[in-house]
């Protein structure tokens, strides 16, 4: 879940971003194919979930969406962690990809605001494809409903984790999105406000924000019994 370190005000021809034209062009690729196969398993899983209709099915998918949900956040946190304090930008494949992005979002926390959408988004759709290719290729949906909804609202959650971080970070966002942010439903400014305030070592889930306090003392424990080297 990367974040992007500086947008230019103005437009390109691809968009809004400060890449490379190819890195663009694979972005682009991730969004299509990833976009055609999320919507092939979102498809059977309502189709899955049709045929089998009854309130305990019903009950199980919910949980699973639930379960999903905040697994994609747990995720969201540990990975942001993960970045803001392991490796360095140096670090060969990941460091300046990653590690560098996610501790420039420090300097400049609305750098993100000023990206477009795919440039906020495509790392994420990125990695959300190996889950949805055996999704697609090997998964019976109408056996496995709720391992279905489980994958789909996951998948979902990861895709619009980083637009949920931008929101955060936004004075004006849409009204659905201001009545969710509200409600806990996604990361709100209020909530997210925590992680930029100084030491910045805590609260780095950045989907709801809701397993902040279990990741947070997960953290603290570390801290005090480290590892072995």
């Amino acid at each position: 879940m990367t974040h992007g370190a500086s947008f230019p005000p103005g437009r390109r021809r691809l968009g809004t971003y400060d890449y490379p034209v190819a890195h663009r062009l694979f972005e682009l690729g991730c969004f299509a194919v990833g976009g055609v196969l999320f919507v092939i398993v979102g498809a059977r899983v309502v189709a899955g979930l049709v045929a089998q209709s009854s309130p305990s099915v019903a009950g199980v998918a919910v949980l699973a969406a639930v379960g999903a949900y905040a697994t994609a956040d747990l995720m969201s946190g540990v990975v942001h962690w993960m970045f803001d304090t392991c490796w360095s930008p140096d670090t060969r494949l990941i460091g300046a990809k990653f590690v560098a992005s996610f501790r420039d979002h420090h300097v400049d926390p609305m750098a993100m605001t000023r990206g477009d959408f795919i440039a906020v988004n495509g790392d994420n759709l990125f990695v959300c494809i190996p889950v949805l290719a055996p999704a697609v290729l090997i998964l019976d949906v109408r056996h496995h409903t709720a391992v279905g909804t489980y994958l789909f609202t996951l998948v979902a959650a990861v895709m619009l984790t980083n637009q949920i971080h931008k929101w955060a970070h936004l004075d004006h966002v849409p009204r659905l999105v201001a009545a969710a942010q509200r409600r806990g439903i996604i990361l709100s400014k209020r909530r997210h406000h925590v992680h930029h305030t100084a030491p910045y070592t805590s609260d780095y889930c950045i989907t709801s924000g809701c397993l902040n306090p279990l990741l947070n003392r997960l953290i603290r424990g570390r801290r005090r019994d480290p590892s072995p080297g």
